[in-house]
Parts: C-alpha cells; structure tokens; sequence
C-alpha cells in the first residue's frame, strides 16, 4: 500500500535582538503551515509543526571567571486546524531549561529538554519538516527531569533522569525515563554515538503542555532501547543516520533513519533534504510505517525561511 502523505509549505519568520549586558537572543517566530494529504486532504500541520506563534528566549549569565548559568525558554501558542475549535488552541512550552557549570567540566541541567538518546539531542529540529525518529521511539522530543554533561578525553556524555510524561507533567507512580548517550564531540565532522534507554513512559497524543496533551493509556508503556547515531559533514553534503533496537512490553521495536542534505554551492541559501525513516513493531498502527521525504529549504532572507516537503509512505498499514 502506498500513500503520498502531504506537501507542506513553512514560512518561518524571526527577528533577533542582542542584549549584551545579559548576553541574551530573543526570537520571534510565525509557522504558517499549508498541505495536502490524501488521508487528511487539507491540513494545517505536520508532525511536529501546526500554525502557530512563539518565542525562543536564550541567556548565559557571567561573572568575572566567564559565564557559569545558561537558561532558555521556547514557547508556542499554536493552533490546530484537525481538532475541535475548542480543543484546537494550546500552548506549548518546547525548551525551558536551565544548565549550571559545576567546574571540572561538569555541567548540570534542570527542566524541560531532549532525552539523552539517538541524534535528537544533537541536532535542532524545532521548525522543522524533517524530524528524527524520537517521538516513534520515545513518543514525544521533550521531557521534564534533570541532566548530567560531561566531557572526557575523546567523547562527550550525557545522562538524564526525566518523568516519562513528556510535553505535560503528570504525576503517576512509577513512570519515569533514564537515558544516557556517549558519542563524539559535536565540533567534528564526523559525529558519531551510542544511546541506552530505560523507562515506563506514559503514551500521549499532541504536542500541547497547556493544557495537558490527550493521555493515551493510565499504563505506562516498558521501554528498553540501544542506539547508535551519526553524521557525516563532507563538502556540501551532510549525512545521517540512526538506529533504535528494543522493546515496547517485551515486543520487540527497530527503527532506522537514513538522510542525506545537499546545500547548493552557489546558493547557499537553498538546501535539498532526502530522508527514509522505517519503524517495524508487531502493535496495530493506523499511520503509513516507512515515510520517505524529499524537502526543500529556502532562506529568502535574514528573517524568513520557507521550506516545502513531499512525503510518499510504503508499507502494509493496519487499521
């Protein structure tokens, strides 16, 4: 069975201010998103992505040793165009984190961030039309909980304890989420990693926090996953992969990302994007199991960006 998803055309908009006493960036932003879906027909949103309104405030606070607190914020008011009108406005609180420098190359982090696993902590996916494979295989990008970075001699580390809730915070007894990756530092060219995953995660729908995001199930769902990741810069071109191996309640989970950026030498504006993501489990599923997407990425200035993507999926779909 084939299935062309939708073409999505993005405009966002942002201005940049530099305070330079706080050294802080605000952003604004507007995603105006547009498609057409032969499951949906006309739609307002994609994976990760719907109309919507925000800001991204970002600060590093120094003393006369250098600077010691960074903190971010990075808020959405969105709208929904496939739900109810009473349940189609949320806001969404994406970043809201703060990370403290313990010395010795220690850093600690409280808040709202990316669970330490596969390429989602390594690259920013915010706004985006291509996404990785963390909200198949964790079921959301975001959760709230505390971090641990470290850096050693040849690799970097990072370890978080976080709810298992995801975009909302919910209290119930024993969900939570352990991650930790290990992989290279982030300023070579070639990147590379290795993930594990432990948790009972609760599973939702949406990327609302206010107010909360539909509750699936009140059973938390058993995760258990290894992962490796990479990227590859070589001239113009950027490569990626992942793949997650494990179990969701003791069946068994594989997913793979393939994708490959090409940026036009003598318009370095213009990026082209071919991805192929895969997630095979033995559980029913009512979406298309291995999208593939070609996308677009135009600069046309300083402050708009417009991206466009067309996505086929393959593959027998239960229903």
């Amino acid at each position: 069975m084939k299935i062309i998803s939708f073409i999505i055309a993005s405009v966002f908009i942002f201005s940049v201010t530099l305070a330079f006493a706080n050294q802080a960036l605000f952003y604004k932003e507007v995603n105006i998103i547009g498609g057409y879906s032969d499951r949906d027909e006309w739609t307002g949103k994609g994976d990760s992505l719907m109309n919507s309104i925000g800001f991204e405030d970002y600060r590093k606070f120094s003393d006369e040793y250098g600077d010691f607190l960074t903190t971010d914020l990075q808020v959405r008011f969105s709208y929904d165009s496939l739900e109810d009108s009473q349940d189609a406005r949320a806001i969404e609180i994406h970043n809201a984190w703060m990370e403290y420098k313990l010395g010795y190359g220690y850093n600690i982090k409280l808040g709202h961030f990316d669970p330490a696993f596969g390429l989602e902590p390594v690259l920013d996916t915010h706004g985006t039309l291509m996404q990785t494979l963390a909200k198949k295989n964790i079921g959301f990008k975001k959760d709230w909980g505390v971090a641990l970075k470290g850096s050693m001699e040849k690799f970097d580390y990072k370890i978080a304890l976080q709810t298992g809730s995801g975009m909302s915070i919910r209290r119930t007894d024993g969900i939570y989420l352990f991650t930790t990756r290990i992989g290279s530092p982030a300023t070579q060219d070639f990147q590379y990693g290795i993930s594990f995953m432990h948790g009972e995660v609760l599973k939702t729908k949406g990327m609302s926090t206010f107010p909360k995001n539909h509750l699936l199930s009140n059973d938390a769902v058993t995760k258990e996953r290894i992962g490796l990741d990479a990227q590859y810069l070589y001239g113009p071109y950027v490569f990626k992969g992942e793949l997650a191996y494990g179990q969701d309640d003791n069946e068994d989970v594989l997913g793979y990302l393939f994708e490959l950026d090409y940026t036009l030498p003598k318009h370095q504006n213009v990026q082209l994007e071919l991805q192929f993501q895969s997630w095979i489990n033995s559980k029913p599923v009512t979406t298309p199991r291995n999208p593939t997407r070609c996308t677009m990425r135009r600069h046309s200035s300083r402050n708009i960006c417009m991206r466009g993507a067309l996505a086929s999926s393959t593959g027998r779909t239960f229903r």
